[in-house]
């Protein structure tokens, strides 16, 4: 049986093609009719950094070396806010993808007496992308991602049967001893809420 086409899965569309992403949801779905849904602009962090790594195979890049798990390495994927260097020390590298080399040295000029380093991880397949949307500073979390997923150049070649993993890196350009509370949610449209829009913005 051949294996689908880059051709075909654009015929396909994307709502059957795009899954919500693992262990995400998005934001709630009760609007009022006169505000745009969607997160404050005044929430909106813009001068974060990130860096994203992929690897070509179904296993995690980064685990925790805190847990005891035979088959951690595997099975689980870990989600990371790191404030502290005693927290990194719990972070670990998996895999080694293209880029590693660039991830540990992003990793190692994070300053966390004035910065936060988040890492997530995501499955997806092979001809798809995550894109970072956007970073929020909610009022009582240390941050939220928004992620979605978009098909990658139509010059590489690739299968939706092979499945990756891409890690994100994202630099906070804050602090956040102390605090644990985060989030992060994801969708199949590359499209900022209507609260985060400009009138000049493309539809």
């Amino acid at each position: 049986m051949s294996l689908p086409t880059r051709r075909q899965v654009l015929h396909a569309g994307g709502a059957s093609l795009v899954a919500a992403l693992a262990g995400c949801s998005g934001e709630g779905s009760s609007y009022s009719s006169d505000v745009p849904s969607g997160p404050s602009p005044d929430e909106l962090v813009t001068d974060y950094d990130q860096l994203q790594l992929r690897n070509h195979a179904e296993s995690a890049i980064f685990r925790n070396a805190a847990r005891d798990d035979e088959d951690a390495e595997s099975s689980y994927f870990g989600d990371f806010l790191v404030s502290t260097d005693e927290e990194l020390a719990d972070v670990e590298f998996a895999a080694e993808p293209d880029g590693v080399d660039e991830a540990r040295a992003f990793i190692d000029q994070t300053d966390f007496d004035e910065q936060t380093l988040v890492i997530t991880q995501h499955r997806t397949d092979a001809c798809h992308r995550v894109k970072l949307l956007y970073v929020t500073h909610p009022p009582d979390s240390v941050v939220h991602l928004d992620f979605c997923r978009s098909l990658r150049a139509a010059s590489v070649e690739c299968s939706v049967d092979d499945r990756h993993v891409v890690a994100s890196l994202v630099r906070l350009p804050y602090s956040s001893e102390g605090e644990s509370s985060w989030g992060r949610g994801g969708g199949s449209h590359c499209r900022l809420p209507p609260s985060l829009r400009t009138e000049t913005e493309d539809a």
